[in-house]
């Protein structure tokens, strides 16, 4: 279906584009290992095809068609397809899914993850689910990539899981997304685009500036300050290519204190200048 304003859209704010976000459709191959899924809590489903999860420790969990799971993937953990396959991934924006208190407890769900590692069980889509998948897939074939509109499936989806299927089944279904390195990964993400230094981060998340480092490194595999400096420019390519800003509007986004500093970070980082970025 046509999508009248897409350029328009395309400079919104709220332009998922290519941020690792919300919902997003990939195909594999028969045999095909997908290992740059990030270590944050994603839900995967299954349209067609088959996929297997593998964990360290030889932790393997088939998906078949019509099914979904949910997981962080760490360290040394990839998909692998078992047939050619197209599916639906999620990653879960915001503070998660949202459920009612009184038939998730969040807390006990976090102490659940942290003692035993379970690493999640398949549950078959139903029906109800199988219509937000293939409305998803429209928008994101038509090019509707609004962060608030994910965000309202993101949230239809948690009532449906909640309302169609038993405690029994959905409890572990979701245990694994509720890992404390996901928290720490989500908090991180939203401190990300405020650009602060190191040591007030680690304040702003009532922690030690070494145990902030040593759990960084864990969760980002690399230091705080090289993760933001690839962030930035991400976020700078990203605006050049996508939007009409400019260049002072994006320098004062990305909080440089001045175009000529955004334009030496940017010609250092890639060796191209802003402009050269924009027209590539």
């Amino acid at each position: 279906m046509k999508f009248y304003n897409l350029n328009k859209h395309r400079q919104c704010p709220n332009f998922i584009g290519s941020k690792p976000m919300g919902f997003a459709l990939f195909t594999g191959i028969h045999g095909e290992r997908i290992d740059d899924i990030l270590p944050v809590p994603v839900m995967l489903f299954v349209i067609s095809g088959k996929l297997k999860l593998c964990y360290p420790k030889n932790v393997e969990i088939v998906v078949n068609a019509g099914e979904m799971v949910t997981a962080v993937f760490a360290k040394d953990s990839y998909v692998t397809t078992m047939e050619d396959s197209v599916c639906m991934r999620l990653y879960l924006q915001g503070d998660g899914l949202d459920f009612c208190h009184r038939i998730v407890n969040s807390d006990l769900l976090v102490k659940r993850s942290e003692q035993s590692r379970e690493h999640g069980r398949t549950l078959p889509m139903i029906p109800e689910i199988q219509a937000i998948i293939r409305q998803m897939t429209g928008y994101i074939t038509d090019g509707l990539m609004c962060c608030e509109v994910h965000a309202m499936k993101q949230q239809e989806l948690a009532a449906v899981l909640q309302a169609y299927y038993s405690p029994s089944d959905l409890l572990p279904f979701i245990a694994p997304i509720y890992d404390p390195n996901a928290g720490f990964y989500n908090d991180v993400m939203r401190l990300a685009n405020d650009y602060l230094p190191v040591k007030e981060m680690a304040s702003l998340l009532n922690m030690s500036y070494p145990t902030f480092i040593r759990r960084f490194r864990k969760v980002f595999k690399e230091t705080p300050l090289e993760w933001q400096s690839k962030h930035r420019m991400k976020q700078l390519t990203d605006m050049l290519r996508n939007t009409a800003h400019t260049e002072q509007e994006i320098a004062d986004e990305l909080k440089f204190s001045t175009v000529q500093n955004m334009r030496v970070f940017c010609k250092s980082r890639c060796g191209q200048t802003p402009a050269q970025v924009r027209n590539s």
